[in-house]
């Protein structure tokens, strides 16, 4: 499921045919315009900037995390950090110091995993990415939550791919009124933030290479 017990890589562009072609057609329409012309139009650091080596904490609800609600006047990391469920994913932000440029205009769409889905990892895992040593890896770990672009669940469709901030590809899978991402089901969908969507996934979203 991961790249090793310690090694894993947390994901809109690409070339080719086929499959990729319905991807362009998904993304082109709800991303446009992208981070890179969004930076340069409103002064922001483009998406390939997540990787900040000054990029804040959390941010006005720092250190309570939890307790708070979800709402659409909040960034897509106020409202994680509002959300008691996603308290790692709040604190694995703010250790990869991403919080600063995923709090930035977007919008982005956050596939998010909950406490639980962290803890079915592998023994370690987190705690070892956690360390300042591994914080690459921690890095492309969450980038690989994140797409360019507002993407509603309505937008996702069967078969479709993504492409993540890490340049990797996430497929889609919808099967009834269930709907995964590269086999995390999505258990709330369409919580809408300032900046972007937040979908709550039961599973650390990894990819293959």
């Amino acid at each position: 499921m991961l790249y090793c017990a310690c090694i894993l890589t947390l994901s809109l562009w690409g070339c080719g045919s086929g499959g990729e072609n319905m991807k362009n057609e998904t993304q082109q329409e709800s991303t446009e315009p992208t981070m890179q012309s969004e930076a340069a139009g409103n002064g922001t650091e483009p998406s390939s900037g997540l990787a900040s080596e000054n990029d804040a904490g959390l941010g006005a609800t720092d250190p309570d995390i939890g307790g708070y609600e979800m709402m659409p006047s909040q960034t897509i990391v106020e409202n994680v950090t509002s959300n008691a469920k996603l308290s790692m994913l709040a604190s694995a932000l703010r250790k990869a110091e991403i919080v600063e440029a995923l709090s930035g205009t977007g919008p982005y769409t956050l596939f998010a995993p909950t406490n639980d889905a962290f803890e079915g990892l592998p023994e370690n895992t987190l705690e070892n990415l956690m360390k300042p040593e591994n914080r690459t890896q921690l890095v492309g770990l969450l980038r690989n939550h994140v797409v360019a672009g507002m993407l509603k669940s309505g937008q996702l469709q069967d078969g479709s791919t993504l492409k993540t901030l890490s340049g990797d590809e996430l497929k889609v899978t919808r099967q009834g009124n269930r709907m995964r991402v590269n086999g995390a089901e999505v258990l709330k969908d369409n919580a809408m933030s300032q900046n972007g969507v937040i979908h709550v996934v039961n599973k650390v979203i990894t990819v293959s290479k």
